[in-house]
Parts: C-alpha cells; sequence; structure tokens
C-alpha cells in the first residue's frame, strides 16, 4: 500500500486517499498541521483537480525545509551520501537536523534512537549495500565480498540483501534504506505542475490567514498520545468551531457537539504507548458545520 509524504511518526500516509476523497472541493486546501505532508503530497497526487492551491503548515520549520529539500532533490540516490547516523551520532544533532531526527529515531518519534541491540547488524548491512563495504558481517550474510556486476544500483542492493536475509532471525525491517526513498518518492513525483500552485508556512495553525473559498483539514495532536499534553484542545476546539469555512479534523473522539462526525476508518496504530488497549484504531473525520464559501 502507497504512503505519501515524509516518514513521520502519526503520519496519515495510508489512509490518506480515503481522507482526502470525504473533503468538498473548493478553491484552496489548507492542511494546518502538515506534519510529514502526507495529506498534502496524496492531494497533489491522487486529487489535484480538487483545488487550484494547496497550502502546507507545519509549526516546526525545520520539517517544512526538509520537505522542501526532500521536493527539490536533495535526498536523490545520486546525490544523496547516505552516511551511516550510528546511536551518539543521533543523540548529538537530533534538535538541530530534521532528517537525522525524523529518519533515524524509532517509528519516527523524532526522540529514540532507530535501532536497538541490531544496531551492529544495521551498519553491516547499510555499509555494504551504500557504500560496497564489507566486513564479515556482510560476507556471511551475502556468502561474497563485493556486488555483483548486475546488481548495480542501491535500491537493487538492498532488495538482495533483503531477499537474503528473509530466512534470518535478525530480520531487515523498515530502515533507514527504505524510508530515504519515501523522501526520494517526493522528488520523483513532484514534478507535477501543481507544486507550482503549493505554498509553504511555518506558524501555528491561528496565525495562517485563510482565503476565501478555503477547506481546512487539521491533523490535531490526538487525546492521550504523546503529544496532546503540549496541545490546547479546547483553544483549538474554539477556534476551529468558530470559523466561518469549513474545517475538517482528525481525532480518535471529539465529544464536543459543535463538531459533526461525518467519516470513519479502521488503521492499525503504530505509535508505541499511545492510547492503551487495542491498537485497531477507528479514526474519525469531525466538521465543523461551515460550508464552502467566503472566510
Amino acid at each position: 500500500m502507497s504512503e505519501y509524504g515524509i516518514p513521520y511518526m502519526g503520519s496519515k500516509g495510508i489512509i490518506a486517499p480515503s481522507l482526502c476523497m470525504m473533503l468538498p472541493n473548493a478553491e484552496h486546501f489548507y492542511d494546518l498541521f502538515g506534519g510529514g505532508f502526507s495529506m498534502t503530497h496524496c492531494m497533489l497526487k491522487r486529487f489535484p483537480h480538487k483545488y487550484s492551491n494547496f497550502h502546507y503548515n507545519e509549526i516546526k520549520s525545520d520539517i517544512v525545509d526538509l520537505v522542501k529539500r526532500a521536493i527539490n532533490g536533495e535526498f536523490n540516490y545520486s546525490v544523496f551520501k547516505l552516511e551511516w547516523v550510528s546511536r551518539e551520532d543521533f543523540f548529538a544533532n537530533k534538535d538541530s537536523d530534521a532528517y537525522i531526527r525524523c529518519l533515524w529515531s524509532f517509528g519516527n518519534n523524532q526522540r529514540n534512537y532507530l535501532f536497538g541491540d541490531i544496531e551492529p547488524f544495521k551498519r553491516s548491512a547499510h555499509q555494504a549495500v551504500v557504500f560496497g563495504e564489507f566486513d564479515d558481517a556482510a560476507i556471511k550474510v551475502l556468502g561474497f565480498d563485493r556486488w555483483p556486476k548486475v546488481v548495480k544500483t542501491i535500491k537493487q542492493r538492498r532488495i538482495y540483501w533483503r531477499q537474503k536475509v528473509a530466512f534470518n532471525s535478525n530480520g531487515m525491517k523498515r530502515g533507514d534504506l527504505q524510508q530515504l526513498e519515501r523522501l526520494e518518492q517526493l522528488q520523483q513525483s513532484e514534478q507535477l505542475e501543481r507544486f507550482q500552485q503549493l505554498s509553504f508556512y511555518a506558524k501555528s495553525y491561528d496565525e495562517v490567514y485563510i482565503l476565501p473559498s478555503s477547506v481546512v483539514y487539521c491533523d490535531i495532536p490526538y487525546e492521550g498520545t504523546s503529544d496532546y499534553g503540549k496541545f490546547d484542545r479546547k483553544k483549538f476546539l474554539d477556534w476551529a468551531a468558530s470559523r466561518k469555512f469549513p474545517v475538517y479534523i482528525s481525532e480518535y473522539n471529539i465529544s464536543d457537539n459543535r463538531f459533526k462526525n461525518v467519516y470513519s476508518i479502521d488503521k492499525r496504530s503504530m505509535l508505541k504507548g499511545s492510547l492503551k488497549g487495542d491498537r485497531n484504531k477507528s479514526e474519525k473525520l469531525y466538521w465543523n458545520g461551515s460550508p464552502c464559501g467566503n472566510s
């Protein structure tokens, strides 16, 4: 199943097409809690006819810069040198480098390092696949000390490695290389003319000016998740309820009767330590009741 945007905790990448289909057409689409860019990316790629202009906002300015860098092709295999990031490198640089913080964190949570006890094994795979450097562990897995001439690209090497370790207890799960391909996808697919109508912001949701004939989507921090404690839910709901333009909100549940549940979709939660209980959650889309029109 396709995902959209950069690797990001709580991303709507998998369910984005279903959510996008539920939003009405207008002149402008605003993604006010844009996070990893998945909803805006999906709209641009799958539903460009629904809007003439697209507006992506994420309060973390370095995440906005990371998305821009991906769109501009900075992470293309042909130009980007994918150096290994150790545990020490991660904690030393995560606060100043959004690429390291997002792609090299566990579950893209931007806090914990991607690998645990298998870090040496992962590094061995990384060095062999990216740089063609074989240590004893790589030779043991692959059975040779250099890549065959027919295995030419990094992607081909990664696939070859994964096939070789398919029956190995260590396995090779989603990691640095596969996530880098997500960044590449932005550059590869975003040659669309629609990106000329894409605007970027790094502001609080209530600081973004909404133009007439707009639809606003808000993927707010979910109640009970790690980021919820930093979020003023009441202030946001009061703001959304008072808008004269349609505001659509993703959440597990909003009991405030000012908002109508217009859609539900089941999604397996991948957030460690998010809400307790069953990790298969019914994500809901709520609407503030305002029709499309002037802001």
